[in-house]
């Protein structure tokens, strides 16, 4: 069937129909005196062209603008072609004279120096052309050379969680005992990372030895109820005594071979007493406190439906609580069993002892369960972790199965010397800082003095907190946050950031000697300049 066309007047029909909906619709009246969307068509093109015009305008002053003003004495300036950086001086030959910085941080702590930027203010930089700035006289070049280039604001501070970590090179071709002997220990430092791998459990341990005194340690969780160390020290270290035969037996030590360690890391883990059995007063004796057939000085527990054992130590007027693993331990060293399951499960109506004997508290030290020795070719790497955890100091060891995994490639440190005993990388959030006190314990909180440590893995001391303020780095002394004293002792330190030390001028500085190291190609290659130096 042949359709209709559409005349010409049917469509003019339609067209009128709906500018009379739209002339309704927008101004209430569908009598078309008007077109109702003509005022508004008007409004976006002239918003459009004035847009237009707006942006052309400021793209003009960018390009050719002027050079900008140079700011009164007492001020900060960055020359806006070259970044080098002036603080802005007078005298009586000059109404403002420039003073080549050396560095950022030394600009700012000059006009700290000069009563600048007021007490605690953060002192902000003024960029200028260097066209400006080629008006004014100079001054000597002046500074702290060893004080940081970049200063991240206060808003990019490195969260608190630090983490000083070994890695191992083994030879696996050489067979496990020699592999193990063998292996070479870089070591790497963390900051402002929260994820260092997977926790040590209670059942593992670090069989150690220091690379640099040779000296044997047991690395091992402990039990929080029941150590004397802060709630939060989960992982602690403890010298082993080869001579107490049932502690080496137990914790599997005699046929281990020890894992080679740093001293930087083995120095951070908190140290206990060595690893050896109590005395127990009266020991084998009786007590008619005790269960029937139970002698002083015996490990019985106790078991609990749906939880773990609990595990008792003996004395002459009630129980005293141990751990597993030191209830393994002192149940092998009187009955020569090596079965933690033979222990009796017989209590009685003992109580807990009010007055615990001198050197059983040591007890509650020793490992939370029986721990296995973990050889290298399982995790090959191992760290000591330290996390801030609302005020807590959350300090546990993490182990990697392979090399140390960091976000982003660390950075190798000009005293690496690989299996030496210096730190060899350092990996903080790239345009990240820290400032902290450098506690010197465990549950140290606001304490030891202040640090500002950059994300290239130096340490800078800061004098004070409205020094870090005037920095930029911090807002408010509260931002200051806690981190472990290890980091500082590990890490290379740089300038004391001290307004009196700022104004030392130079017309030349002698550089101290570095390491020829150039940068490597895609392929692990030095790239040319010779042979990669230390």
């Amino acid at each position: 069937m042949a359709s209709t066309p559409t005349t010409k007047s049917q469509v003019q029909a339609y067209k009128f129909v709906v500018r009379r909906m739209e002339s309704a619709l927008v101004r209430k009246d569908s009598v078309m005196l008007h077109d109702p969307m003509g005022s508004h068509k008007r409004a976006t093109i002239g918003g459009v062209v004035l847009a237009c015009i707006g942006c052309i305008g400021f793209l003009v002053w960018g390009l050719f603008g002027g050079k900008g003003s140079v700011p009164d004495p007492g001020s900060v300036v960055i020359a806006k072609e070259s970044g080098s950086v002036y603080v802005v001086t007078a005298d009586d030959a000059a109404d403002k004279r420039l003073i080549p910085m050396l560095n950022m941080a030394s600009a700012k702590l000059l006009v700290m120096a000069q009563g600048g930027g007021g007490q605690g203010q953060a002192i902000e930089p003024t960029t200028v052309k260097e066209a400006a700035l080629a008006e004014f006289p100079r001054g000597p070049r002046t500074g702290m050379p060893n004080a940081p280039e970049f200063l991240p604001s206060a808003n990019d501070q490195a969260p608190a969680a630090w983490a000083v970590c070994d890695q191992a090179d083994v030879n696996e071709a050489l067979g496990q005992q020699r592999a193990e002997e063998s292996a070479k220990i870089s070591t790497t430092v963390m900051g402002g990372v929260t994820d260092h791998g997977q926790r040590l459990r209670d059942d593992q341990s670090l069989f150690v030895q220091d690379t640099a005194s040779g000296q044997q340690y047991l690395v091992y969780n402990v039990d929080p109820n029941l150590s004397d160390r802060p709630s939060s020290t989960h992982t602690v270290k403890a010298r082993i005594n080869p001579n107490e035969a049932a502690v080496t037996e137990m914790y599997g030590l005699n046929q281990a071979v020890p894992r080679q360690v740093s001293t930087h890391m083995l120095n951070a883990i908190p140290e206990v007493a060595p690893l050896e059995l109590p005395q127990v007063p009266n020991q084998g004796g009786t007590s008619p406190n005790l269960p029937r057939g139970q002698a002083i000085g015996d490990v019985v527990k106790q078991t609990v439906p749906g939880d773990a054992d609990q595990f008792f130590l003996l004395l002459g007027n009630g129980k005293q609580p141990i751990s597993a693993g030191a209830a393994a331990v002192m149940h092998a060293s009187r009955t020569n069993s090596t079965n933690i399951d033979a222990i009796p499960n017989t209590t009685g109506q003992l109580p807990n002892v009010n007055d615990v004997p001198e050197g059983i508290e040591q007890l509650g030290n020793f490992p939370a369960k029986v721990p296995d020795p973990v050889p290298f070719r399982d995790f090959n790497s191992s760290c000591l972790s330290w996390v801030d955890n609302g005020g807590n100091h959350e300090i546990r060891a993490t182990l990697y199965r392979d090399e140390v995994n960091t976000p982003k490639a660390p950075v190798k440190l000009a005293q690496a010397d690989d299996a030496g005993p210096s730190v060899d990388h350092f990996f903080m959030p790239p345009g990240k800082a820290a400032v902290v006190h450098g506690n010197t314990n465990e549950a140290g909180s606001g304490i030891g003095p202040t640090y500002f440590v950059s994300d290239q893995g130096v340490v800078y001391g800061v004098k004070d907190a409205p020094t870090a303020q005037g920095l930029g780095v911090i807002n408010a002394p509260g931002d200051i946050k806690d981190a472990p004293g290890w980091v500082m002792r590990t890490l290379p330190k740089g300038d004391y950031l001290d307004p009196a030390q700022a104004s030392f001028v130079y017309d030349s500085i002698e550089v101290q000697e570095g390491v020829n190291r150039p940068p490597e190609n895609e392929n692990g290659a030095a790239a040319a300049g010779g042979p990669a130096g230390g």
